[in-house]
């Protein structure tokens, strides 16, 4: 979340602090060059946020009446929860475009998008009622 959003690090070099600033967009072997030292940032796969570039991707659970009647759901992203509208009859691995929900692209001021992918939760077992 630093990495998408952007923060300012404290580092040690040669034994002096330094301030570093990374900025919002910054990827796994992005490379930051300052005046005397070059700084190439690590950025920690997320437990819930998959990232390719500036695209932002994520499995999210739904249940089986939520599918077959349509409704709505709160979706996380990297900015907030946002409520998405599911489609009656939402068949499973549906994936939705969220559009520049994404992580900001350093080359610019446009933001990536974020994709969900429906994960329909069948019950266990049904009732006689609901076989009918």
């Amino acid at each position: 979340m630093e990495a998408i959003k952007g923060i300012e690090k404290t580092v040690t070099i040669s034994g002096k602090q330094h301030t570093i600033k990374i900025p919002p967009g910054a990827d796994d072997g992005t490379h930051l060059r300052y005046s005397d030292f070059d700084v190439s940032v690590s950025v920690s796969p997320h437990p819930t946020f998959k990232r390719d570039g500036a695209d932002i991707y994520i499995d999210m659970e739904i249940p089986f009446t939520l599918a077959i009647l349509g409704g709505t759901v709160d979706v996380p992203t990297v900015w907030g929860d946002l409520k998405l509208k599911v489609r009656p009859a939402t068949q499973p691995a549906t994936t939705v475009r969220l559009r520049g929900q994404g992580a900001p692209r350093l080359s610019g001021s446009t933001r990536g998008d974020q994709y969900v992918r429906f994960i329909i939760n069948l019950p266990d077992h049904l009732s006689r009622r609901q076989k009918e």
